[in-house]
């Protein structure tokens, strides 16, 4: 090393700055050595620790999926759309291949057989099947089921915003500036080369560490070393403590995120219990029109009877206005068997939209014969227990429930923001310096020169207005969402009280409708059988006939209606309550569409 050298690199211990040669080389340089080494060590502990807590402290974007319902939609987000024939609605040529979906071998295959008489397709569909199909199949659920998995990256985007981040930089300058002084440089070359990692916190603070390595000349002619190489390890901090400080204010947007991806799933959850509940009531209203068209065809059988009974009795005693009173009836009852025989195809319309299966689709020709048979006994609840249930596990109760608390969490943030801004910033440098990159590395590993700066940065906003009226606002706002949540809380226990009373009505007008049944069974039975020992047939009695025959129609029909309405309001009220993913027929199932094939 030349004495020049020397010069720069030990200079005297009362003044480290001095250029002058200290007279005790040895001792100067040991006790320099020890104080810059504790002193590397202790800075070097420092930044460990954080480092190890902020490392530590990563935010995670994992969310329970460990239930069947988080299958059951991670299942349909990975499927994506349903296949169809024509999947965007492209073809021009064939417009109906957007209404075929193609088989893809997640449900088993109903029975189906061809009505020898007809040609036509008879499917024999229990209640589960169909509630497979639809939980399977149904775009209403597919729309939103998308929706949880889109909030989910969300949370990802927002918990990115703690990743350690590298970042590097390499630069070339160079000056050539007139000067008119020797203790200025007038040409100039600087090469840099750096690269670090840095995070912001948890807690708001920001830290950096780098190491760059500096190459630098110039012509200033009282510079010791015109070629200068310069490695430099530099730690920064800043740690607010007032505004942007501490984890409720820096992980909102993450808490925020997770509660928006709760929404999307209780969304989700929503749908399919709004269609599970749809799929019932339209299977049994299917039922219901099937049993009212059989109803109907046996009331135009009798009354074809009794007309053909009239018609044989014309040479006897039967007039002209008997017989066009009977034809009339007939008629009339042969229209209202015709508007029963809609139904059945509308409400077998209504279910097959829902199921969306592709070997039961609404361009089939085809017969669904309902297999399942309807219960008649009430699950015994009472009003109160119903009533906790509905607030406690409707869906959109507890939609409500976070939008409070995203109200609560934004009105944390506003009231962060309200504060003060005080931070406090700390920074370290450890840095070498030489002619050439090896001597200036030694320099370095030294630990030579080290620098070190603590302070605190205080801003106060003399006006605020703008934080005081978004703090104003945000309480504002969670007064709505209450507010909103006692409103939805007040029409989910009137919409319970109602199906509860509904269910209560239908049970009871199915025993009334049962024994108006059975009554009117018996006038008919006693008039069919007076009919043989009557002196004459007589309008009065074929009217007495009719009627019989048309009472016995409206009961069996009405007990259907009860019993179908019966069902519907249980599958209604458990919509209310947000169990329908509870009941038998719809838990069985999600198991069965969410396994692996």
């Amino acid at each position: 090393m030349s004495p020049k050298e020397d010069t720069f690199l030990f200079t005297n211990c009362s003044n480290p700055g001095s250029p002058e040669v200290t007279s005790q080389p040895s001792e100067c340089l040991t006790a320099k050595s020890g104080y810059r080494l504790s002193v590397l060590c202790s800075l070097s502990c420092v930044l460990f620790v954080l480092l190890i807590a902020h490392l530590g402290g990563c935010v995670s974007d994992e969310v329970d999926e460990r239930s069947a319902l988080a299958s059951y939609q991670q299942v349909l987000a990975d499927k994506g759309p349903q296949q169809r024939a024509d999947m965007e609605g492209t073809n021009s040529q064939q417009p109906l291949d957007l209404l075929k979906p193609t088989p893809d071998g997640t449900q088993d295959d109903v029975e189906i057989v061809i009505d020898p008489n007809t040609g036509r397709k008879v499917v024999a569909l229990t209640i589960e099947q169909a509630i497979v199909r639809a939980l399977a199949n149904s775009p209403e659920i597919r729309v939103v089921s998308f929706d949880p998995s889109i909030a989910k990256q969300d949370i990802t985007k927002a918990a990115a915003e703690f990743d350690v981040t590298a970042f590097g930089r390499v630069n070339y300058e160079q000056d050539d500036n007139p000067v008119n002084s020797i203790f200025q440089s007038g040409q100039s070359d600087v090469r840099l080369l750096e690269s670090g990692i840095k995070q912001k916190g948890v807690t708001g603070s920001e830290w950096s560490l780098s190491y760059a390595l500096t190459r630098s000349w110039d012509d200033l002619a009282t510079r010791s070393l015109p070629t200068r190489y310069e490695p430099i390890l530099a730690f920064q901090v800043k740690q607010p403590l007032l505004r942007d400080a501490w984890q409720q204010t820096n992980l909102a947007g993450v808490n925020i995120a997770r509660l928006n991806h709760d929404v999307a799933v209780l969304g989700f959850r929503q749908k399919a219990e709004d269609v599970s509940t749809q799929v019932i009531s339209a299977y049994w209203r299917l039922l219901q029109a099937r049993r009212n068209f059989e109803i109907l065809q046996k009331l135009l059988e009798r009354t074809l009877e009794t007309l053909t009974k009239v018609l044989g009795r014309q040479e006897i005693d039967a007039t002209d206005v008997q017989i066009k009173q009977m034809e009339a009836s007939a008629k009339s009852r042969e229209a209202i068997l015709l508007q029963a025989s809609r139904a059945v195809i509308d409400a077998q319309d209504i279910l097959l939209r829902l199921m969306a299966d592709p070997k039961v689709s609404l361009l089939d020709e085809l017969e669904i014969i309902p297999q399942t048979a309807p219960a008649v006994k009430k699950k015994e609840l009472e009003q109160a227990e119903i009533l906790g249930r509905a607030i406690n596990k409707n869906p959109v109760m507890q939609q409500a429930r976070v939008a409070v608390a995203v109200a609560d969490i934004n009105i944390r943030v506003a009231e962060n923001q309200e504060m003060s801004r005080l931070d406090l910033i700390a920074s370290s440098r450890l840095q070498g310096i030489s002619h050439s990159q090896g001597p200036a590395q030694d320099n370095f590993n030294r630990g030579d020169y080290v620098s070190y700066a603590v302070g605190l940065s205080l801003e106060f906003p003399l006006g605020n207005r703008q934080r005081e009226a978004e703090l104003l606002r945000r309480r504002l706002e969670r007064r709505k969402a209450v507010s909103a949540l006692q409103n939805l809380a007040d029409q989910v226990a009137i919409q319970a009280k109602e199906r509860i009373r509904l269910i209560e009505t239908s049970l009871a007008e199915i025993q009334i409708q049962a024994d108006a049944a059975e009554a009117a069974r018996i006038q008919l039975q006693a008039v069919e059988d007076s009919e043989p020992v009557r002196e004459r047939l007589t309008p009065e009695f074929l009217l007495v006939k009719l009627q019989a025959q048309a009472a016995l129609a409206d009961a069996q029909r009405g007990e259907i209606k009860a019993i179908a309405d019966f069902n519907i309001s249980m599958a209604e009220l458990a919509q209310t309550m947000g169990t329908v993913l509870e009941l038998r027929q719809v838990s069985t199932a999600l198991p069965v569409i969410s396994e692996p094939r």
